[in-house]
């Protein structure tokens, strides 16, 4: 049996948040929760379980294979802790119809919300890609995404991290592919309740996104 979208939401450890996001989604699309080894497994209509916190790159490859052997067409990356809006974040599957892969940016609402060295890094980050890739992005660090199929079926996805810098190897290879990704607005919030990678482990990243964008 194929269907047309799949949402893909890798979760840890909140019920609450993922509840609140899961009861946003309108019915049609096929949700897959992916749980990252939560202390206490999670509960979802259909969830598939690690059985220890393999990370958030890892989270996202079980999602993916999922969905793809499921026979869906549009992939949409929508985060378990609620930070980015769910309305918006579905919405990246139309901006598919005009290229292969979509990210929702943050720096199209109002970037003031986001921390200052996060805002900071986002930027340096997103232009160093810029000017290596030859694009002009308002942001390449979102976590709300969406892809075609047949472009995620092209990528050696399976091969790359299982920590955060998974996802930028993801648009780093969709970038030297030559292919498109499309940008839509994106509104987030930060509270308590929004799981979030401390100051060492955000250096960790950085370092190898810079390694990751300046690879032949």
């Amino acid at each position: 049996m194929s269907i047309d979208t799949c949402i893909v939401i890798p979760a840890l450890n909140d019920q609450r948040s993922l509840d609140a996001v899961v009861g946003r989604i309108p019915p049609g699309p096929t949700v897959i929760v992916v749980d990252d080894g939560s202390r206490e497994p999670l509960h979802a209509p259909h969830v598939i379980r690690h059985p220890a916190n393999k990370g958030y790159g890892a989270a996202q490859k079980t999602g993916y294979r999922a969905a793809l052997s499921l026979g869906a067409s549009r992939i949409v990356l929508l985060h378990g802790d609620d930070q980015y809006d769910t309305a918006e974040t579905l919405a990246l599957a139309e901006a598919l119809v005009d290229a292969p892969a979509a990210l929702g940016s943050r720096f199209l609402t109002d970037p003031s919300v986001i921390p200052t060295w996060r805002r900071l890094g986002n930027r340096g980050l997103t232009g160093l890609a810029n000017l290596r890739f030859g694009t002009a992005h308002t942001e390449l660090h979102s976590g709300a995404r969406a892809f075609r199929a047949d472009l995620l079926r092209a990528l050696p996805f399976e091969s790359w991290s299982d920590d955060y810098v998974f996802d930028q190897q993801m648009l780093c290879a969709i970038l030297r592919s030559g292919a498109t990704i499309a940008e839509r607005p994106v509104h987030v919030r930060y509270d308590d309740t929004v799981q979030s990678i401390t100051l060492r482990r955000s250096i960790r990243y950085g370092l190898g996104c810079v390694r990751e964008i300046v690879r032949p």
